[in-house]
């Protein structure tokens, strides 16, 4: 190829100057670096090229969810424009980079609308004969988590018929399940400070049980028929003292 054709080939910027604007790195749209090298892209001709490829790289980087992974449309964007731009300074001859799908395929799937009352009615007001009219939200979140998995459950088995409905909606799709059991079910579940504090009031030390079996064993043995537990205790260890203040355990050695 002659130096001529070459010149011919070449864009606005030298390599040099290319990559001085920021050809050959990525940069966010939010960004001073972002603004001047898209103002490249304006001078070489190739904005629109890479604005084409972007929309038909965020419709291939959608996900069935109808999420855009929009960072890497901008990426792989740049990457196919940067090299092409770099390979023109040289002088090289390449067609400029296009929509990696065609044009006619850009059109992005419209998303099912959400209609309301998806659910069906799944029973009957004789499956709920049995129903007293009272409504006890704890027990009735107790029996959905209780038979969420459970398949031949009954409509005539939930204790209202609440508690059957919010069954239906929390096993209707895996995000209601996951709702169920992280925001509806822990509220049910006591803070740890209030069970530590739950424990600790019905915590036995096991001290006052001890007096106890000591007089028993100690009145046993002096052969009183009638053991008056109802008596105070009195706190004294290993043994417990009498009215006399005589210990009432016979001690070793004596």
């Amino acid at each position: 190829m002659d130096e001529k054709k070459i010149e011919q080939n070449r864009g606005k910027y030298t390599e040099l100057e290319l990559r001085d604007r920021g050809v050959g790195k990525f940069h966010q749209t939010d960004t001073r670096e972002w603004t001047l090298k898209v103002s490249t892209y304006h001078d070489e001709g190739v904005n629109r090229a890479f604005m084409a490829i972007k929309r038909s790289l965020r419709l291939l980087c959608t996900d069935v969810e109808g999420y855009h992974y929009i960072e890497i449309s901008h990426r792989v964007s740049q990457i196919m424009i940067d090299k092409y731009l770099l390979q023109r300074s040289k002088g090289l001859e390449f067609p400029v980079p296009g929509p990696v799908i065609s044009e006619s395929s850009l059109q992005a799937v419209p998303k099912e609308k959400k209609g309301k009352g998806i659910l069906k009615a799944t029973a009957v007001k004789a499956d709920f004969a049995k129903w007293d009219g009272k409504i006890d939200t704890i027990s009735d979140i107790n029996w959905i988590y209780n038979h969420l998995m459970i398949s031949d459950v009954k409509p005539a088995d939930a204790p209202s018929p609440g508690a059957w409905a919010h069954l239906q909606y929390h096993r209707s799709t895996p995000a209601a399940m996951d709702e169920f059991f992280t925001k509806v079910y822990p509220r049910l579940i006591p803070a740890k400070g209030v069970i530590q504090k739950m424990q600790d009031l019905f915590h036995d030390d096991g001290r006052t049980t001890f007096d106890l079996l000591d007089r028993l064993l100690a009145e046993d043995a002096a052969g009183e028929e009638e053991v008056p537990v109802l008596q105070v205790v009195l706190p004294e260890r290993p043994g417990l003292q009498d009215q006399t203040g005589q210990s009432a355990v016979p001690q070793e050695g004596t």
